[in-house]
Order: structure tokens, then sequence, then C-alpha cells
């Protein structure tokens, strides 16, 4: 048996295959090197240039830009080919890239955010939409292993390469940081052969992605609006134009969503919701981690991102031990103990900033990294190969669209818990219990519906 798995990691890591990880790794290496290495940046370049009244929205413009890339991904694919999409993609997040490094104004950076968010949500869904086609099921766990390191090593190099570069040259060089993934991608792009499934090429549906960008929009505002009340109005009125996307996809123009997507009693749909689930409960609890964690412990810089990045390593490790295993009921196993795990993640964060006791951060953080070590390979794999064959690219491709739209009512939500109990306040007085209370524990809520809702999440039978 480990003779077999070691034959699996070797097979995986040479020839046509070591090729296309090769090429989604670089995909994925792009978009999270991207995100962690211009957080140093933008808080001077506001400061600069003048845009600090307008500095969330250089996240919201992206998050914008990446929902519409996602979206659209699969269609432009077949449109245009994975070699010319690819490439064209990364241009466009290239020239994005140098509207922000000579930005004579903030309202450059922005607009070059928003373009790198359309490139970055095309590159991640194309790049999730090769791998049902070019790797065996055998496979795919240890590819998203490969991926979670990818994303560890981003999340430790991207903020240090980010911030060196703006310490020492200006922060204008930072959004330079990226530059090594923007030439590799191409490159890898040439060098491997993508295949994609025999399915029919998959229609434009212009109609479902203006509403879904529509209720992206109104739900983005919970960014930028100040009261709690306007931010509540905004992520319920956002969330709620998300089920008019869904109930007319297919009606008023071409399907962009697969057959199942988000349906109960469907494992597709099972697997799309535990994918935004956990994505949003994750990002209820970490858009205020960093902050809280310098408010409560008075930690130096340094030791802070050590403890925000200890999440992303553990679950680096965990994916690859987890990729080893190849029993059926076993990966079952693994999958659903996940939510468990950031169940226990999020009230351990809690309690640590409501007592002050360090280890029970640190116990929190890697069991979080746990939860996704054990669960997101398994989840995505299932999602994949859940969908009709004729399906399974646009499927695949919709998932870190998915997972980003998680991430983006997270953040909302957790705004809007910070504006009502007055988190601000509330650390700078010493008192943190109250507003950790409110944040983990809706974050350990979304984690206890995940689980209910991995219950329907099962794997194909090899």
């Amino acid at each position: 048996m480990l003779q077999e798995m070691d034959a699996g990691w070797s097979r995986l890591l040479s020839g046509r295959d070591g090729a296309m990880l090769a090429l989604i790794s670089a995909g994925i290496g792009l978009h999270a090197f991207n995100q962690f290495a211009i957080v140093a940046a933008l808080p001077p370049a506001a400061e600069q240039i003048g845009g600090t009244q307008y500095f969330s929205w250089a996240y919201t413009l992206y998050f914008l830009g990446s929902i519409a890339g996602g979206t659209g991904a699969a269609a432009l694919r077949d449109r245009f080919g994975t070699r010319a999409g690819l490439v064209v993609s990364t241009l466009v997040f290239a020239f994005g890239g140098l509207m922000a490094f000579a930005a004579p104004a903030f309202s450059w950076i922005m607009a070059g955010r928003l373009l790198q968010g359309i490139a970055d949500g095309l590159i991640v869904a194309v790049c999730y939409s090769l791998i049902p086609a070019n790797f065996s099921s055998a496979l795919v766990a240890r590819v998203f292993a490969v991926e979670a390191i990818v994303w560890a090593v981003a999340a430790i190099a991207g903020p240090l390469a980010g911030g060196l570069l703006t310490e020492a040259y200006s922060w204008r060089a930072a959004f330079l940081a990226v530059a090594p993934f923007v030439l590799l991608l191409p490159v890898f792009a040439f060098a491997a052969r993508p295949r994609v499934t025999e399915a029919a090429p998959v229609p434009l549906s212009f109609a479902t992605i203006t509403l879904c960008l529509a209720a992206s929009f109104v739900l983005s505002l919970s960014s930028v609006a100040t009261g709690g009340v306007m931010q509540a109005v905004a992520i319920a009125a956002g969330a709620g134009l998300f089920v008019p996307a869904l109930r007319l996809d297919g009606r008023i123009g071409p399907r962009l969503f697969p057959a199942g997507a988000f349906r109960l009693g469907s494992v597709l749909g099972h697997g799309f919701w535990v994918l935004f689930l956990m994505s949003a409960s994750h990002s209820v609890g970490s858009v205020y981690l960093a902050v809280m964690i310098g408010a409560v412990f008075d930690f130096r810089p340094s030791v802070v991102g050590y403890l925000v990045v200890l999440m992303a390593l553990t679950w680096s490790v965990v994916a690859v031990i987890a990729s080893r295993v190849a029993a059926r009921e076993a990966r079952h196993g693994w999958m659903r103990s996940g939510p468990l795990f950031q169940l226990f993640g999020f009230l351990s964060l809690g309690a640590s900033f409501a007592t002050g006791h360090v280890l029970l951060l640190v116990l929190g953080q890697v069991a979080i990294g746990v939860g996704f070590g054990t669960a997101w390979a398994n989840v995505n794999q299932a999602a994949m190969e859940a969908a009709d064959r004729v399906e399974r690219d646009l499927a695949s491709a919709l998932l870190p669209t998915i997972s980003t739209a998680g991430y983006a009512i997270g953040a909302g939500v957790a705004g809007m818990i910070a504006t009502a109990t007055g988190l601000v306040s509330a650390l700078a007085t010493g008192d943190a219990a109250g507003p950790a209370f409110w944040l983990y524990g809706t974050a350990a809520a979304g984690a206890a519906l995940t689980f209910l809702f991995g219950f329907g999440v099962r794997l194909k039978e090899a």
C-alpha cells in the first residue's frame, strides 16, 4: 500500500502530470501570493497619494472582479481555449498591477485591483476546471494537498516580500512582488498539454452573471457602510439577490450553475453549501484576528503574523497526510470531521480572547487548519465528480468562486458584528470578551451548520 502511495506521488510530480500540476500551482500561487503581498502596500499608498476614505474599495472592487471572472471562466475558456485564456488573463493581471505601480491617484489602484480581480477569478477558475479532466480520481486529493502547500508558502513569503519591498523601496514595488508568477504562468500554459472533458462548450450566461454581480455589489456595500443597520441591510439584500439568480438561471438565458447546485438532497448541492459555509465561517473569525491578537496579547507584529499563518501551515501538513488515505469510508470520516475541528477551533479562539490564554489561541488556529486539511480536498473532489460529465468543467470552475462568495459574506457579517459590539473601543479598553463571544460564536454556529450539510457529501465509488 505504501509503495502504491509513493508511486502516486512520483507520478503526480513527473511527466505530463507534473507539468499540469506546475500550471495549476502557478495559477493558485499567483492568486495567493498577490493576496498576501499587497497587504503592507495599500495603507501607505492610500496615505501618500490620497485615498484613505476609499481604502476598502481596493478590496471590494477586487472581490467584484473575481466574481465576474470566476462565473464567466468556463464559457470564455471554451470560446478562446485554455492557453489563450490563461495568457490573456495573465496579461490583464499584469496590466492591473502596472496601473497600481504607476498610480498618480488612488483611483488608479482601485481600477488596477478591479482588473486584477477579473483576471484572478478567470485564472483560478480555469485552473480548477482542469483538475477533473487532467488527473485521475486517485490523484485529485494529492493535487489539493500540493495547492495547500502553495497557499501556505504564499502566506509566509507574500507578506514578507511585500513588506521588505515596501520598506526598502516603496509601496509601489510591492505590486511587482508577484512578477515571478506572472512570468511563469504563460510558460507553464504552453509547456503543459491541458485537456478538457468531452462536455459541450459552455455558453456565456450574461443574465445570470449580471444578477450575481448585482448581488455581489449590494453585498460589498456592507464593507463601506458605517452603521450597523446599513451593514445588516446590505448583507441581507445582497444575499437575497442571489435567490433570483439561482431561480431564474436557465430561464432568461443559458444556465450558469450546473444541475443540483445548492439543492438539498444533491451531492453537488451539499458540496457547494459546505464550501460556502466553511469559507464564510472562517472569514467571520479571521477578519479581525490579527487586530485582536495584537490588542489582547500585545505581541510584536512578527509574532502576530506567525500566529495568523499557523492555520495555513497546519492545513498544508494535514492535507498531505490526508491525501494518503485511499479507502472511501475512511475519507468520508476525515471529511466530516473537518467542520467539527473548525467548531472546536472557533470556540478555542473565543475563549482565548475572553480569558487571555495564548495556548487556547494556538490550539484554535491549529484546529481550524486541521479542519480545512481533512475536509477541503475531499469536498472539492466530491463536488467535481458529482456533476454530470457534460457539466463537470463548469462545476469545477465555479468552486473557487463559491468559496470567494463565502469569504465575502463572512467579512460582511464580521464587520456588522464589530460595529454592533463596538469591537475597536472594546479592544482599546482591554475588554474583548463581548465581541469575541459574538464573532466566534457566530463562526462556531456556521461550523455546526457545515457539519450537518456535510452528511450529504459523498465521494464516488472507485
